[in-house]
């Protein structure tokens, strides 16, 4: 089976979907990784979420799991909070999580979900901490409502005159 992919991003839910189907070769897995580093690079290294739906899959070659390896290191780097795993094959599913733990061996961006439905559930808590902590930055940013310093120079009252004027 050919090779498919789609690379689908939704930046208002910080999301970038993935579906890969069928046996990859070092061509169409550059050709996915320029989508999905381009799609990555539109959220300019702030946090976002990925769901990677891989279900139709085969295991990947060494040569080509390589490819992939590179970007998701590129892309984790840039600001990957949470990723989505969703496939139908085991040794895929191990290869996936074996190559996502490649730049990190204590890799806690990566969740195995066994439906769309879970994977959109993950991430939709994920999405809610990504806010939470997007409005606490915000916040932190805001002005206080503590007193400001003020100025020793009087304030001008124009019903007033200067002194000395008639």
């Amino acid at each position: 089976m050919k090779a498919t992919f789609e690379v689908r991003n939704t930046p208002r839910d910080y999301t970038i979907r993935i579906r890969m189907t069928g046996k990859f070769d070092a061509k169409a897995m550059w050709k996915f990784a320029d989508d999905y580093k381009r799609a990555t690079e539109t959220y300019e290294g702030k946090s976002h979420l990925i769901l990677a739906d891989m279900r139709g899959m085969t295991p990947l070659t060494p040569e080509v799991g390589h490819i992939l390896s590179e970007a998701i290191a590129y892309c984790r780097a840039r600001g990957v909070a949470c990723c989505a795993h969703l496939s139908d094959d085991t040794i895929q599913r191990l290869q996936a999580a074996r190559l996502a733990r490649g730049r990190n061996p204590q890799d806690q961006i990566t969740v195995e979900v066994v439906s769309l439905a879970e994977g959109e559930r993950v991430l939709g808590e994920a999405r809610a901490k990504l806010r939470d902590s997007m409005n606490m930055r915000t916040a932190s940013n805001a002005p206080s409502d503590s007193p400001r310093s003020t100025s020793s120079v009087p304030a001008h009252n124009p019903n007033t005159r200067p002194p000395g004027s008639a």
